[in-house]
């Protein structure tokens, strides 16, 4: 079977740091102007009544500024992100040049996917284009929009949004500024494009669940759902465990193209499923169906795995891990995924076997991360130990003491130490000897 192993740069290899953009600081000045007056036994005492100017109806009225063609063309943005939000297609799309079909078409389909998923938040960052146009006929902006959808939290700091970034070009007609082009910009940190940035999403939608295609997928819709909304009430349950309650999970179904596009693509040819995280939002996962679509049981543990990682990592305190992290976060997912079975239930169980009784076998529980090189073997050995281990900690010493800490570690950032001893009341040292011992003895 090919395993459930990833790419850099998304779950379940190791996660990577949630986006973070620089803070910028909106400082706005507030200028008092005090008039003092002299106090004495509680009476206001004037000088010279004659010395004040005339009464206020008399002043020279105040003329108004005309808006700048920057702050012109971000007020279109500004109604546009509204209308979104109320639900207005007509007015959303009295921002966009009436005279590119190709153009408005695109910010309709934006619209409704957007509207489906269940937008809660989508603003404009606009800024001028340092090396674009800023006239009265057209501006040229940097824009960055950040969103959030319902059933996710949506943070109050716009940093810890999701965001994407674009160009877009402004332009005067009928007396309106309008959208005339908009190009999405990329660095090797974004990923990027999301799903709904293009393209005719569809769309099925159960309890717990939100399925999410292009119409080319939309055929796994009716064998996908029930296997996820099984998924999401067993997540649902190890939700609760770590503090990390969801109103609704998100997966999208990629075909061979949107598999090497969606959130940035993905190219090695072992990878089945990820979760991305959406900063501090939560996370979305996506399936590769054309290498699931045919294996029922894989295509099960891998949709509860995928969502296991949304409940242990998405939305957490802690916003980074390291390759170090790398066996609990997996381990933890492959728990999820194949629970309530035992890891000597998994396909895996062979490779840890090789692995345990081998030359080089492991001394620690916390083994290494994979290798971007790693063979077929070695990555079934590692998913495989960091299963046996989740699965050893919560024999050892119960369920909830393993969801402590996982929460402790991987979500409140406490080291691996500090986070053993309030879960399971012994140092790590005591656990991890504990369950080399277990593994060796089940494998």
């Amino acid at each position: 079977m090919p395993p459930l192993s990833l790419a850099p740069g998304a779950v379940p290899l190791p996660l990577p740091p949630a986006p973070r953009r620089r803070r910028g600081l909106l400082i706005g000045g507030i200028m008092a102007l005090i008039a003092a007056l002299a106090v004495a036994g509680g009476a206001v005492f004037v000088a010279n009544r004659d010395s004040f100017a005339a009464p206020a109806e008399a002043a020279a009225p105040t003329k108004t500024r005309p808006p700048t063609t920057l702050e012109s063309a971000t007020a279109a943005l500004k109604a546009q992100a509204a209308a979104l939000i109320r639900n207005d297609e007509k007015a959303w799309l009295a921002a966009v040049d009436p005279g590119q079909a190709k153009l408005r078409a695109r910010y309709r389909t934006m619209f409704r996917s957007l509207r489906s998923l269940g937008v809660s938040a989508f603003d404009y960052r606009a800024f001028r284009d340092p090396d674009g146009a800023d006239t009265a006929k057209g501006v040229d902006l940097d824009a960055t929009i950040s969103y959030c959808f319902a059933g996710n939290v949506c943070p109050a700091d716009v940093d810890a949004k999701p965001t994407i970034a674009a160009k877009l070009k402004l332009k005067p007609v009928g007396g309106q500024w309008v959208i005339a082009s908009s190009a999405p910009t990329k660095s090797e940190d974004d990923a990027l494009p999301t799903p709904w940035e293009s393209g005719d999403l569809v769309f099925s939608k159960g309890k717990r669940v939100t399925l999410v295609a292009l119409p080319s997928e939309k055929k796994y819709f009716k064998k996908l759902l029930p296997i996820a909304e099984a998924a999401a009430v067993v997540n649902d349950r190890f939700a609760g465990m770590v503090g990390n309650p969801q109103k609704r999970y998100r997966i999208y179904l990629a075909g061979a193209k949107q598999w090497t596009q969606w959130y940035g693509g993905m190219d090695d040819k072992w990878v089945i499923g990820y979760a991305i995280p959406l900063n501090e939002a939560g996370m979305d996962v996506v399936l590769n169906m054309p290498e699931l679509k045919s294996d029922t049981r894989l295509l099960e543990t891998t949709v509860r795995h995928e969502l296991g990682h949304v409940v242990t990592l998405g939305a957490a305190e802690r916003t980074s891990w390291t390759a170090g992290d790398m066996w609990l976060k997996e381990g933890i997912a492959e728990y999820i995924g194949w629970y309530p079975q035992p890891a000597t239930a998994s396909w895996r169980r062979y490779s840890v076997s090789k692995a345990v009784h081998g030359s080089k076998r492991p001394k620690s529980i916390a083994v290494n991360a994979l290798k971007d090189n790693a063979s077929v073997e070695e990555s079934d050995a590692f998913y495989g130990l960091g299963h046996f281990a989740a699965d050893c900690m919560a024999k050892k010493y119960g369920q909830q003491a393993l969801f402590t800490f996982v929460r402790l570690y991987l979500r409140e950032d406490k080291d691996l130490d500090p986070a053993s001893r309030e879960a399971f009341g012994k140092p790590f040292s005591t656990v991890d000897k504990t369950c080399v011992a277990w593994i060796r003895s089940k494998a």
